[in-house]
């Protein structure tokens, strides 16, 4: 019995191991082409490692007014994104909750079923909308339409947050005196900053990662860095190597920030998904 659960340990381990290394590859691979210069890039794949690293493109793409640009409209889009989903999110999750809303049930089924639909089928209303409000290629009318758009998912996910703590812990608090505000700030909030910290990055990562919307409605003034790399690509040729150095600059602070909130993240995730 101890040797069969070793052999099914060890397949499992040897299975997880091939599944991580395979979806770790193309990230290796543009890491490694962000160092060739571009004849090397197109190099056949036996010539993969035969090449000279180099920091070129890197420098290339860092001092480009461009990039500079595009790196402040991600990085503006992204903040604001998610410090107005987080602050929406935990007061809708609240009233969901707890508040007796009318028609709450309705009301987080259809949340919920916002999720499913393709977002390629809102591009053609939200670009005559915002053409008509005279926002396009402005960096508010990204900030608006990301906000609507991860605001049901960060919603959701703060309902099932808060619906794990007992309620008779805000009756406590109110029957010491506090009123609804101070047991908000200084009791809800506390018990659900994991979930806080848990929307926030999944709310980032989307707005920083996001390229139908910023595609659609910007163009050079609200041009962000996903759509600032689709550049690199022309009907005459593509530039993979600095294609690749931008991809790792992009990918970078993301990858960062989620390490960096991991654990958070990791605790979060554990926390939501338990009932008291």
């Amino acid at each position: 019995m101890k040797r069969k659960r070793l052999i099914g340990t060890a397949i499992a381990q040897t299975v997880l191991l091939i599944a991580v290394l395979f979806a770790l590859f193309p990230v290796f691979w543009v890491i490694l082409t962000s160092f060739k210069n571009n004849a090397d890039a197109t190099a056949p794949a036996n010539q993969a490692f035969d090449f000279t690293p180099t920091l070129d493109n890197f420098q290339g793409v860092l001092a480009s007014s461009v990039f500079q640009a595009a790196l402040q409209t991600s990085l503006v889009v992204t903040v604001t994104t998610t410090l107005a989903v987080v602050v929406v999110a935990l007061l809708g999750g609240y009233a969901f909750a707890r508040l007796r809303v009318p028609g709450r049930r309705v009301l987080v089924a259809v949340m919920v079923l916002v999720q499913v639909i393709p977002g390629i089928v809102l591009l053609i209303p939200l670009f005559r909308i915002v053409s008509q409000a005279r926002l396009y290629d402005q960096w508010i009318s990204l900030i608006i339409v990301l906000t609507g758009l991860l605001t049901p998912f960060a919603t959701w996910l703060m309902l099932a947050f808060i619906r794990s703590f007992p309620e008779e812990i805000e009756e406590a608090a109110m029957i010491d005196g506090a009123n609804r505000f101070q047991m908000f700030r200084h009791v809800l909030i506390p018990m659900v900053a994991p979930g806080l910290v848990t929307a926030a990055i999944f709310t980032a990562i989307a707005a920083w990662n996001s390229f139908l919307i910023p595609v659609i409605l910007g163009q050079s003034r609200a041009q962000t860095l996903t759509v600032y790399v689709a550049g690199f690509v022309t009907q005459q040729e593509i530039k993979w190597a600095e294609l690749c150095a931008t991809a790792v600059i992009i990918l970078a602070p993301i990858v960062l920030f989620t390490l960096v909130m991991q654990r958070p993240l990791v605790k979060g995730i554990t926390a939501g998904s338990l009932k008291s």
